[in-house]
């Protein structure tokens, strides 16, 4: 019995034996386990360290490259902008992205305002332009990654101007908000780039500014696609007065005395509404004159404009702006709190001649009642249908005569000529094939070369 009990306490030790060493074991790998995250930790640092160098030497050179080119067009070389939702981007982003670079000037004269932006160029060669407006106060930077994102291949069908109006951005400044002076500061800024014809587009306000450059120059205008806008009175509209406070609220800021600390906790406190309170902290930036922090647009005037409720506001529609004869699309949220679904549709029947109802030329987006989907470029399922209504409509209607149905029809389809249209009582009437002209008609030599080529082959 006595040997018995003895192997069996010597078996014991054993067994416990073995299992301190699998525990000193596990203990070793879990210490040198965690001295390789340490490791790792301290080398992701020190890349950080390296990279965060890096960008403030390439910042340094930027400033002076800035100095040297102010006021002109220059390639920027940051990479920083990636498209939304993980999608890598399909282009070389220092060869397509140019800003036009200048600081914003305080005119006297409404004629010599000049717009500044950013141009997105196409992939292709003699491409077509759009020129597009951002809501008020947005910056033209949150809509890079959505008119750059290879998915849609937007680029693929137009160049984009992403265009500051005046008093917004590094545009100039006026007090004047009429639409008629802000859609002759397009006209100039068209002529200053040499482009004949151009797609107008826009966001919230800056769809109200595109739909007024083609009512006033519908000859220069190929087609206009507007996103979550209405040509009607806004004014009484819980988001638009939403917006009027926020800015009027902006107006008690002072950049001078105040520290960045007391700004931020102030647009926390005042400004409930987060997308609004992120674009206005982002659109506060140093002043190069002054060296201290302003907003980048003009608040005095904007907060005049809104406030003093006058006809010129940025939220109404003047029926001296007429109406516009071309191609038009309008797309919103199906909750949308600036455009609502029963009735905001009807100005755009009556300011747009062509359009033709839902379904063709009208089209709202299925969601919830998200307070937030006026921002469509912030939500996947927004920005998708967005981009391919957009991408139809710039290759299917936009350009074509509006009396053909879409471009399938060009060459294809004849219009029977108006009886009793022409002065000569002898002129025989019939089908006509309406005429597209090339879309920089004015700045192009095409035609010349082409009655060239013409000569040469009747003289062989």
């Amino acid at each position: 019995m006595k040997m018995e009990y003895l192997q069996s306490e010597e078996k014991k030790d054993a067994i416990n034996k073995q299992i301190h060493k699998k525990e000193e074991k596990e203990e070793k790998e879990i210490k040198i386990k965690r001295k390789n995250k340490v490791k790792q930790r301290i080398q992701i640092i020190n890349q950080i360290k390296k990279y965060i160098e890096a960008k403030q030497q390439k910042k340094q050179i930027q400033s002076k490259n800035q100095r040297k080119y102010k006021g002109r067009m220059i390639n920027t070389r940051k990479q920083v902008f990636k498209c939304l939702w993980g999608a890598q981007p399909a282009y070389n982003f220092s060869r397509i992205i140019n800003h036009l670079r200048g600081d914003p000037v305080y005119q006297d004269n409404t004629k010599d305002v000049s717009l500044r932006g950013t141009f997105l160029r196409g992939k292709y060669d003699d491409l077509p332009t759009m020129i597009f407006f951002t809501e008020a106060c947005d910056l033209t930077a949150n809509w890079i990654p959505f008119f750059t994102n290879p998915q849609y291949d937007i680029l693929a069908h137009r160049n984009v101007w992403l265009l500051n109006p005046r008093n917004f951005g590094n545009s100039d400044r006026h007090p004047s908000f009429d639409l008629q002076e802000m859609s002759d500061d397009v006209m100039r800024f068209m002529y200053s780039q040499k482009i004949s014809m151009a797609t107008l587009g826009g966001h919230g306000i800056g769809g109200k500014i595109a739909l007024a450059v083609g009512c006033y120059h519908a000859e220069r205008v190929t087609g206009v696609f507007s996103i979550d806008s209405s040509p009607m009175d806004q004014r009484y509209h819980e988001a638009f007065k939403e917006f009027k406070g926020y800015v009027n609220a902006l107006t008690e800021i002072n950049f001078k005395t105040w520290s960045d600390k007391d700004v931020k906790v102030f647009l926390k406190e005042n400004i409930k509404d987060p997308k609004w309170r992120s674009i206005f902290t982002n659109n506060i930036s140093k002043n190069a004159k002054t060296q201290s922090d302003s907003f980048n647009f003009e608040i005095n005037y904007l907060n005049h404009n809104l406030n003093f409720n006058k006809a010129d506001s940025l939220g109404n529609w003047a029926v001296k702006n007429g109406i516009y004869t071309g191609r038009a699309h309008f797309i919103f949220p199906e909750y949308s709190r600036w455009v609502h679904l029963a009735t905001n549709t009807l100005p755009m029947h009556k300011v747009c001649a062509r359009v033709k109802g839902f379904g063709h030329d009208i089209f709202y987006v299925q969601g919830d009642e998200n307070p937030l989907n006026h921002w469509v470029y912030d939500f996947e399922n927004y920005a998708n249908v967005v981009a391919s209504k957009l991408n139809k409509f710039l290759h299917s209607y936009d350009g074509v005569h509006a009396l053909l149905k879409d471009r399938t029809e060009i060459g294809n389809f004849m219009i029977p000529d108006r009886i009793k249209s022409r002065n000569d009582s002898k002129h025989i009437y019939g089908d006509y094939s309406p005429a597209h002209l090339h879309h920089n008609w004015r700045f192009n030599h095409i035609y010349e070369k082409h009655d060239e080529l013409d000569k040469k082959l009747n003289e062989q």
